[in-house]
Protein backbone atom coordinates (compact mmCIF):
# COMPACT_ATOMS: atom_id res chain seq x y z
CA UNK A 1 0.00 0.00 0.00
CA UNK A 2 2.87 2.19 0.42
CA UNK A 3 3.06 2.04 -3.28
CA UNK A 4 -0.47 3.65 -3.63
CA UNK A 5 0.77 6.50 -1.41
CA UNK A 6 3.76 7.04 -4.00
CA UNK A 7 1.84 6.83 -7.04
CA UNK A 8 -1.03 9.38 -5.66
CA UNK A 9 1.71 12.22 -4.59
CA UNK A 10 3.34 11.64 -7.79
CA UNK A 11 0.30 11.98 -9.71
CA UNK A 12 -1.12 15.00 -8.25
CA UNK A 13 2.40 17.09 -7.99
CA UNK A 14 3.74 18.11 -11.53
CA UNK A 15 7.68 17.03 -11.84
CA UNK A 16 7.18 20.55 -13.87
CA UNK A 17 5.89 22.97 -10.68
CA UNK A 18 8.90 25.54 -10.89
CA UNK A 19 9.34 28.82 -8.92
CA UNK A 20 8.54 32.27 -9.06
CA UNK A 21 10.33 35.04 -7.68
CA UNK A 22 9.35 37.93 -5.23
CA UNK A 23 11.45 41.10 -5.63
CA UNK A 24 12.29 43.41 -3.19
CA UNK A 25 13.83 46.80 -4.26
CA UNK A 26 16.50 48.59 -2.92
CA UNK A 27 18.61 51.56 -3.46
CA UNK A 28 22.49 51.79 -2.26
CA UNK A 29 24.28 54.20 0.32
CA UNK A 30 24.93 57.23 -0.27
CA UNK A 31 24.72 59.50 -3.13
CA UNK A 32 22.54 57.76 -5.33
CA UNK A 33 21.55 60.34 -8.05
CA UNK A 34 23.16 58.30 -10.95
CA UNK A 35 21.65 54.77 -9.58
CA UNK A 36 22.89 51.33 -8.15
CA UNK A 37 24.32 48.51 -9.38
CA UNK A 38 24.44 45.23 -7.90
CA UNK A 39 27.03 43.00 -8.64
CA UNK A 40 26.95 39.60 -7.32
CA UNK A 41 25.11 37.52 -4.31
CA UNK A 42 26.88 35.08 -1.98
CA UNK A 43 25.35 31.56 -0.33
CA UNK A 44 24.12 34.06 3.13
CA UNK A 45 21.96 36.18 0.78
CA UNK A 46 24.42 39.28 1.42
CA UNK A 47 24.69 41.10 -2.28
CA UNK A 48 28.20 43.74 -3.26
CA UNK A 49 28.08 46.64 -5.20
CA UNK A 50 27.87 50.16 -5.81
CA UNK A 51 25.85 53.50 -6.39
CA UNK A 52 26.87 56.49 -8.26
CA UNK A 53 26.30 60.09 -8.28
CA UNK A 54 24.69 61.89 -10.93
CA UNK A 55 27.62 62.97 -12.58
CA UNK A 56 29.13 59.15 -11.86
CA UNK A 57 32.53 60.81 -10.45
CA UNK A 58 31.90 59.08 -6.97
CA UNK A 59 31.19 55.51 -6.30
CA UNK A 60 30.15 54.26 -2.80
CA UNK A 61 31.06 50.24 -2.76
CA UNK A 62 28.94 48.36 -0.44
CA UNK A 63 28.00 44.80 0.93
CA UNK A 64 24.08 44.57 1.47
CA UNK A 65 23.10 42.65 4.57
CA UNK A 66 20.36 39.99 4.83
CA UNK A 67 18.65 42.81 7.37
CA UNK A 68 18.18 45.29 4.37
CA UNK A 69 21.54 47.22 6.01
CA UNK A 70 24.48 48.44 4.45
CA UNK A 71 28.28 47.94 5.15
CA UNK A 72 29.78 50.55 3.28
CA UNK A 73 33.70 49.70 1.79
CA UNK A 74 36.44 52.41 1.86
CA UNK A 75 38.45 50.18 -1.39
CA UNK A 76 41.89 51.96 -0.98
CA UNK A 77 40.39 55.46 -1.05
CA UNK A 78 39.44 55.64 -4.43
CA UNK A 79 36.81 57.44 -5.38
CA UNK A 80 36.14 55.18 -9.07
CA UNK A 81 36.66 51.75 -7.26
CA UNK A 82 34.03 49.46 -8.30
CA UNK A 83 33.33 46.17 -6.03
CA UNK A 84 32.13 43.64 -8.86
CA UNK A 85 32.14 40.16 -6.82
CA UNK A 86 32.48 38.72 -3.31
CA UNK A 87 32.53 35.44 -1.61
CA UNK A 88 31.22 33.51 1.88
CA UNK A 89 34.44 35.06 3.22
CA UNK A 90 33.20 38.53 2.55
CA UNK A 91 35.92 39.45 0.33
CA UNK A 92 35.37 41.81 -2.44
CA UNK A 93 37.18 41.99 -5.65
CA UNK A 94 36.72 44.59 -8.14
CA UNK A 95 38.74 46.99 -9.88
CA UNK A 96 40.44 50.38 -8.84
CA UNK A 97 43.08 52.66 -10.62
CA UNK A 98 43.00 49.89 -13.92
CA UNK A 99 43.94 47.62 -11.34
CA UNK A 100 42.59 44.07 -9.99
CA UNK A 101 41.63 44.22 -6.45
CA UNK A 102 40.84 42.20 -3.30
CA UNK A 103 39.44 43.29 -0.09
CA UNK A 104 38.69 41.65 2.92
CA UNK A 105 37.52 44.14 5.83
CA UNK A 106 40.49 46.55 5.65
CA UNK A 107 43.07 44.51 4.50
CA UNK A 108 43.31 45.64 0.72
CA UNK A 109 45.13 43.80 -1.73
CA UNK A 110 46.24 44.24 -5.40
CA UNK A 111 46.29 41.32 -7.77
CA UNK A 112 49.64 40.76 -10.00
CA UNK A 113 49.17 41.86 -13.89
CA UNK A 114 48.52 39.33 -16.09
CA UNK A 115 51.59 39.55 -17.84
CA UNK A 116 54.36 41.85 -18.78
CA UNK A 117 51.90 43.74 -21.61
CA UNK A 118 49.18 44.20 -18.93
CA UNK A 119 48.03 47.74 -19.50
CA UNK A 120 44.89 47.38 -17.40
CA UNK A 121 42.92 44.41 -14.84
CA UNK A 122 39.83 44.20 -13.35
CA UNK A 123 38.15 41.36 -11.27
CA UNK A 124 34.66 40.51 -11.86
CA UNK A 125 34.33 37.34 -9.50
CA UNK A 126 35.47 35.24 -6.65
CA UNK A 127 34.72 31.40 -5.46
CA UNK A 128 35.28 30.09 -2.01
CA UNK A 129 38.28 29.08 -2.71
CA UNK A 130 39.66 32.33 -3.34
CA UNK A 131 40.13 31.41 -7.57
CA UNK A 132 39.07 34.83 -9.32
CA UNK A 133 38.19 35.61 -12.73
CA UNK A 134 38.32 38.97 -14.66
CA UNK A 135 39.28 40.81 -17.67
CA UNK A 136 42.86 43.32 -18.66
CA UNK A 137 43.87 44.69 -21.55
CA UNK A 138 46.79 43.53 -23.29
CA UNK A 139 49.09 46.42 -25.01
CA UNK A 140 50.49 43.82 -27.45
CA UNK A 141 47.73 42.63 -28.95
CA UNK A 142 45.05 45.22 -28.67
CA UNK A 143 42.79 42.83 -27.05
CA UNK A 144 40.81 42.30 -23.76
CA UNK A 145 41.00 38.36 -22.96
CA UNK A 146 39.44 37.32 -19.58
CA UNK A 147 41.71 35.68 -16.73
CA UNK A 148 41.50 32.91 -13.82
CA UNK A 149 43.70 33.41 -11.40
CA UNK A 150 43.97 30.54 -8.82
CA UNK A 151 47.49 30.27 -6.59
CA UNK A 152 49.22 32.79 -7.67
CA UNK A 153 49.07 31.74 -11.09
CA UNK A 154 46.68 33.04 -14.36
CA UNK A 155 45.20 31.31 -17.06
CA UNK A 156 43.92 33.22 -20.04
CA UNK A 157 40.64 32.63 -21.16
CA UNK A 158 39.57 32.93 -25.03
CA UNK A 159 36.34 30.83 -25.56
CA UNK A 160 37.05 31.08 -29.67
CA UNK A 161 41.02 31.67 -30.91
CA UNK A 162 39.63 35.39 -32.53
CA UNK A 163 37.76 36.43 -29.59
CA UNK A 164 38.54 40.21 -29.16
CA UNK A 165 37.15 40.62 -25.63
CA UNK A 166 36.45 38.35 -23.04
CA UNK A 167 34.79 39.10 -19.94
CA UNK A 168 35.02 36.41 -17.04
CA UNK A 169 32.15 37.21 -15.02
CA UNK A 170 31.89 33.98 -12.46
CA UNK A 171 33.26 31.99 -10.95
CA UNK A 172 31.42 28.96 -8.53
CA UNK A 173 32.88 26.66 -6.42
CA UNK A 174 33.39 23.69 -8.35
CA UNK A 175 35.67 26.04 -10.42
CA UNK A 176 33.24 26.69 -13.31
CA UNK A 177 33.80 29.73 -14.70
CA UNK A 178 31.35 31.86 -16.83
CA UNK A 179 31.37 34.91 -18.96
CA UNK A 180 30.86 36.53 -22.70
CA UNK A 181 32.97 36.95 -25.77
CA UNK A 182 33.01 39.09 -28.67
CA UNK A 183 34.63 38.79 -31.96
CA UNK A 184 33.09 41.54 -33.37
CA UNK A 185 33.23 44.00 -30.46
CA UNK A 186 29.38 44.54 -30.77
CA UNK A 187 27.64 40.91 -30.72
CA UNK A 188 28.46 39.06 -27.56
CA UNK A 189 28.06 35.34 -26.63
CA UNK A 190 28.33 33.65 -23.19
CA UNK A 191 30.57 30.83 -22.32
CA UNK A 192 31.83 28.35 -19.94
CA UNK A 193 35.10 27.23 -18.89
CA UNK A 194 35.52 24.13 -16.78
CA UNK A 195 38.85 24.72 -14.76
CA UNK A 196 39.16 21.08 -14.00
CA UNK A 197 39.34 19.94 -17.33
CA UNK A 198 40.85 23.19 -18.94
CA UNK A 199 37.73 23.82 -21.51
CA UNK A 200 35.47 25.51 -23.20
CA UNK A 201 31.68 25.15 -24.24
CA UNK A 202 29.51 27.61 -25.42
CA UNK A 203 25.67 27.86 -24.96
CA UNK A 204 23.38 29.13 -27.76
CA UNK A 205 22.28 32.43 -27.46
CA UNK A 206 18.32 33.09 -26.76
CA UNK A 207 16.55 32.30 -29.78
CA UNK A 208 14.95 36.05 -29.60
CA UNK A 209 14.27 37.95 -32.92
CA UNK A 210 16.72 40.65 -33.61
CA UNK A 211 18.81 39.54 -30.85
CA UNK A 212 22.08 41.97 -30.46
CA UNK A 213 24.06 40.36 -27.42
CA UNK A 214 23.76 38.05 -24.75
CA UNK A 215 25.91 38.41 -21.36
CA UNK A 216 25.94 35.49 -19.17
CA UNK A 217 26.98 37.20 -15.26
CA UNK A 218 26.95 34.40 -12.49
CA UNK A 219 26.02 30.83 -11.51
CA UNK A 220 25.71 28.68 -8.86
CA UNK A 221 26.95 25.33 -8.21
CA UNK A 222 24.00 23.77 -9.22
CA UNK A 223 24.07 24.87 -12.96
CA UNK A 224 22.26 27.55 -13.32
CA UNK A 225 23.59 30.80 -14.90
CA UNK A 226 22.00 34.14 -14.76
CA UNK A 227 22.80 37.31 -17.51
CA UNK A 228 20.77 39.54 -19.97
CA UNK A 229 20.23 39.42 -23.24
CA UNK A 230 20.00 42.97 -25.36
CA UNK A 231 18.02 44.36 -28.20
CA UNK A 232 18.55 46.64 -31.24
CA UNK A 233 16.54 49.41 -29.28
CA UNK A 234 19.19 48.85 -26.17
CA UNK A 235 16.08 47.32 -23.63
CA UNK A 236 18.24 44.43 -21.69
CA UNK A 237 16.06 41.64 -20.37
CA UNK A 238 17.29 38.88 -17.57
CA UNK A 239 17.44 35.15 -17.84
CA UNK A 240 18.22 32.18 -16.02
CA UNK A 241 19.92 29.32 -18.15
CA UNK A 242 20.00 25.85 -16.68
CA UNK A 243 22.95 24.38 -17.91
CA UNK A 244 21.90 20.48 -17.96
CA UNK A 245 19.05 21.33 -19.84
CA UNK A 246 20.74 24.23 -22.21
CA UNK A 247 17.48 26.04 -21.51
CA UNK A 248 16.71 29.47 -20.99
CA UNK A 249 13.72 30.82 -18.68
CA UNK A 250 13.17 34.77 -18.97
CA UNK A 251 12.84 37.39 -16.44
CA UNK A 252 12.57 40.99 -15.73
CA UNK A 253 12.09 42.88 -12.09
CA UNK A 254 8.57 43.90 -12.34
CA UNK A 255 9.24 47.14 -11.55
CA UNK A 256 10.77 47.24 -14.79
CA UNK A 257 9.12 49.39 -17.96
CA UNK A 258 6.88 46.36 -19.75
CA UNK A 259 7.34 48.89 -22.92
CA UNK A 260 9.45 50.66 -24.69
CA UNK A 261 13.37 51.18 -23.39
CA UNK A 262 13.03 48.31 -20.32
CA UNK A 263 16.22 47.07 -18.45
CA UNK A 264 16.65 44.44 -16.27
CA UNK A 265 20.42 42.79 -15.97
CA UNK A 266 20.31 39.27 -13.53
CA UNK A 267 24.14 39.27 -11.81
CA UNK A 268 23.98 36.59 -9.67
CA UNK A 269 22.31 33.78 -7.84
CA UNK A 270 23.17 31.37 -4.82
CA UNK A 271 22.29 27.81 -4.58
CA UNK A 272 19.33 29.10 -2.41
CA UNK A 273 17.80 30.04 -5.83
CA UNK A 274 18.10 33.45 -4.59
CA UNK A 275 19.08 36.19 -7.51
CA UNK A 276 20.37 39.56 -7.68
CA UNK A 277 20.86 42.04 -9.90
CA UNK A 278 19.64 45.84 -10.99
CA UNK A 279 16.84 47.61 -13.26
CA UNK A 280 16.14 50.95 -14.28
CA UNK A 281 12.37 52.01 -12.75
CA UNK A 282 9.29 52.55 -14.90
CA UNK A 283 8.16 55.21 -12.71
CA UNK A 284 11.49 57.57 -12.01
CA UNK A 285 13.63 56.35 -14.34
CA UNK A 286 16.84 55.80 -11.72
CA UNK A 287 18.61 52.33 -11.82
CA UNK A 288 17.63 50.15 -8.67
CA UNK A 289 19.89 47.70 -7.02
CA UNK A 290 17.01 44.24 -5.94
CA UNK A 291 16.69 40.90 -4.66
CA UNK A 292 15.05 37.83 -6.04
CA UNK A 293 13.74 35.12 -3.43
CA UNK A 294 12.66 31.97 -4.93
CA UNK A 295 8.69 30.85 -3.61
CA UNK A 296 6.63 28.39 -4.89
CA UNK A 297 3.90 28.74 -7.01
CA UNK A 298 0.37 29.29 -5.89
CA UNK A 299 -0.85 26.54 -7.45
CA UNK A 300 1.88 23.86 -6.94
CA UNK A 301 1.72 24.79 -3.22
CA UNK A 302 -2.11 24.06 -3.19
CA UNK A 303 -1.21 20.41 -5.22
CA UNK A 304 1.23 19.84 -2.40
CA UNK A 305 -1.44 20.46 0.51
CA UNK A 306 -3.99 18.42 -1.37
CA UNK A 307 -1.35 15.17 -1.90
CA UNK A 308 -0.55 15.64 1.67
CA UNK A 309 -4.00 15.85 3.36
CA UNK A 310 -4.29 13.09 1.52
CA UNK A 311 -1.92 10.98 3.48
CA UNK A 312 -4.24 10.18 6.61
CA UNK A 313 -6.95 8.46 4.40
CA UNK A 314 -4.70 6.15 2.06
CA UNK A 315 -2.98 5.02 5.67
CA UNK A 316 -6.27 4.32 6.58
CA UNK A 317 -7.20 2.28 3.91
CA UNK A 318 -3.97 0.39 3.87
CA UNK A 319 -5.31 -0.35 7.12
CA UNK A 320 -8.24 -1.36 6.04
CA UNK A 321 -6.79 -4.02 2.88
CA UNK A 322 -4.57 -5.67 5.40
Amino acid sequence: MKTLVFIALTTIIPASAGPIFSFTSFDGPGDNGGGTTVNGINANGQVVGFSSNGSATVFTNFIRNTDGTFTVLNVNNDPLAMANGLNNALTVVGGSNNAAFALNGALFSQLPNVNGTTAAEIAFGINNAGLVVGQYTDSSTGTNPGFLYSGGSFTILNPVVNAAVTNAQGVNNNGLVTGFYSVDGVHQHGFFYNSGTSSFSLPPDPNIPNLVLTQFLGLNDLGIAVGYYQLPDGSQHGFLYNIATQTYTFLDDPNAATSGLSITQITGINDAGEITGFYVDANTGLQRGFIGTAVPEPGALGLLLAALSLIPFLRRAAARVK
